[in-house]
């Protein structure tokens, strides 16, 4: 009796919890600094007579790098793994900080803040996304969303930070500091150990449940050929040494170990009268992988016994229901209908130089209209989150409060932040609702609220809207990565979510310099707000069109179901 293996799966906790905390101390250490960029950079930025345009061409080439680096990320976790991308990026992410310090010039902020940083930071993202995938998957929700909070809480601590460390030691000392702050990266980055060594097996009641399942295929499968008239009269034709040798007549068209069954209940071949003694030989099935298999050979031939073997017009191979994603039938097909015709195998083509690239990268995911929408609407998203970010300290500035009531404000939204990023990914993952349709109601709420505080002046309906704008952007934000992981495969997703970020990166440099010249040539930090929120909502349209087409064609198709069975 041949016992098999236990199938290993993610722990879905365990280490994988330690994951989340290293992960939340990578997006804290890398990630926080962002929101605070007119508070860091403001006095440099005003000493180099940069306006906004050109603080909005600093943030979106960081943004660009972020994003485009993600192109690499796919081949490179391929290559090594997770958690070496991730040091790499944590180290990019230091050293471009700290050698901003001597900055003089937009070209050297350009170079070391928004290039080296952004690379880094590009890394550590994508990185940290994958191997959380790999750690979780029903609780993918919570993870991810305790993860996130870490940069909600580096928010929330960082523009404080930074006021202070402008105090004291100005421009240049702060951004080394703020430099030593990202190398800890480092110790996040090293607690993110390959999955496959902390994965369990699969739960009892889920192996027994399969295990009856094909239990009762096998016994399905065995009726009908005890039913078949057929089988009583040729079980008794066959020998041991009748036993054909597959592998010549197979050939290139042999399906790998990786995607055959190893437990397959019967194998049928009904002959007919054409000798095909040239085409297979009487051996063994040793090149085949039939371990632990039950085969039975049914022929049928009405000449004398002799060393002919006779196949049948079409060879008929039963597969074990057990693996309804396998077609066993596609290998053979190759052998019906050779009763007019020889058997001819043409030589494999060679893959083309771009081929090669298309499948090493994944980019027949390009072809995917459901994932280019997808990818559209969390890049234009993404253009208007950056935006409001680089944007709020100087319109905050704008209307008459210092920066520590800058740093105050920021604070109040990160405070909410964090508490719906903690609070709402449990309900998330109970709720019975796609994450992507939970997304867009989230940045639908998202846009209203910050139109409404572009709005605002006054000290106190600042802080009330602050606070909404907070919560409703830390309730988007929980299944803003977890969208595209939803919608791609494990294999995938490394490349899924890389050319997500390019996307991004895309976008963010066709349309981010765009919305620092509304305010420039408006100069309104509203009209500005207003803009991002425009942008919002095309997401919304996008991706309303997409469910209102899809569900269409699924009716039409019910519909004509209904009409076919009738």
């Amino acid at each position: 009796m041949l016992i098999q293996p236990k199938k290993m799966v993610p722990p879905d906790g365990g280490w994988g919890w330690i994951a989340v905390i290293g992960v939340a101390i990578v997006n804290f250490c890398t990630r926080s600094i962002e929101p605070s960029f007119g508070l860091l950079f403001g006095d440099l930025l005003k000493e180099l007579g940069v306006g906004t345009t050109g603080a909005a061409l600093i943030m979106s080439t960081l943004d660009a790098l972020i994003n485009f680096s993600g192109l690499l990320v796919g081949p490179l976790i391929r290559a090594f793994s997770y958690r070496k991308v991730s040091l790499v990026g944590a180290c990019l992410c230091g050293l471009g900080l700290v050698l901003t310090f001597p900055a003089r010039s937009m070209a050297h902020i350009l170079v070391t803040y928004s290039i080296i940083n952004g690379v880094g930071v590009g890394l550590t993202a994508s990185a940290t996304f994958v191997a959380l995938n790999h750690y979780f998957v029903k609780r993918r929700g919570q993870a991810l969303g305790f993860s996130l909070a870490g940069t909600a809480f580096g928010m929330l601590l960082m523009p404080q930070a930074v006021r202070l460390l402008l105090e004291a030691y100005s421009f240049r000392g702060a951004i080394l500091v703020l430099g030593g702050v990202a190398l800890h990266a480092l110790i996040g980055s090293a607690l993110l150990q390959p999955a496959e060594w902390h994965f369990v097996p699969e739960s009892k009641n889920l192996e027994e449940g399969n295990r009856q399942k094909e239990m009762e295929t096998i016994k399905e499968v065995d009726d009908e050929e005890a039913e078949s008239p057929e089988s009583a009269q040729t079980q008794k034709l066959i020998g041991v040494n009748t036993i054909p040798d597959f592998s010549k007549c197979l050939g290139d068209y042999r399906p790998k170990e990786a995607s055959f069954p190893r437990n397959f209940s019967t194998m049928s071949f009904l002959t007919r009268s054409k000798p095909y003694s040239d085409i297979l030989n009487y051996s063994s099935l040793s090149s085949m992988d039939f371990t632990g298999s039950s085969l039975q050979l049914h022929l049928q031939s009405t000449e004398k016994p002799g060393p002919k073997l006779h196949i049948t017009e079409g060879v008929r191979l039963r597969r074990n229901l057990s693996y309804p994603a396998v077609e066993l039938n596609s290998h053979l097909k190759l052998m019906q209908d050779y009763q007019h015709e020889p058997l001819r195998f043409e030589p494999r083509k060679k893959e083309t130089l771009w081929s090669k690239i298309v499948n090493f990268m994944d980019l027949d995911l390009l072809k995917d209209p459901i994932y280019l929408n997808l990818v559209f609407g969390l890049s234009i998203f993404y253009v208007a989150e950056q935006n409001f970010k680089m944007v709020t300290p100087f319109f905050f500035d704008s209307i008459g409060y210092n920066k520590t009531n800058t740093a105050l404000f920021l604070s109040v939204q990160a405070i909410t932040d964090i508490l719906a990023r903690l609070i709402l990914p449990p309900i998330c993952d109970r709720v019975n609702v796609r994450k992507r349709t939970l997304f867009m109601v989230g940045i639908f709420l998202v846009g209203i609220s910050r139109s409404v505080l572009a709005e605002q002046t006054d000290y106190t309906m600042i802080l009330v809207w602050l606070f909404v704008c907070g919560f409703v952007r830390g309730a988007a934000l929980i299944n803003f990565t977890i969208t595209i992981s939803e919608y791609s495969t494990l294999d995938k997703l490394p490349a899924a979510f890389g050319l997500h970020m390019v996307g991004k990166g895309l976008f963010v440099v066709a349309l981010g310099p765009v919305l620092g010249y509304i305010r420039d040539a408006t100069r309104s930090y509203p009209i500005c707000l207003h803009s991002q929120t425009f942008l919002i909502m095309l997401c919304c349209l996008a991706w309303s069109i997409e469910y209102i087409i899809v569900w269409f064609k699924t009716r039409t198709k019910d519909a004509s179901s209904d009409n076919t069975s009738t």
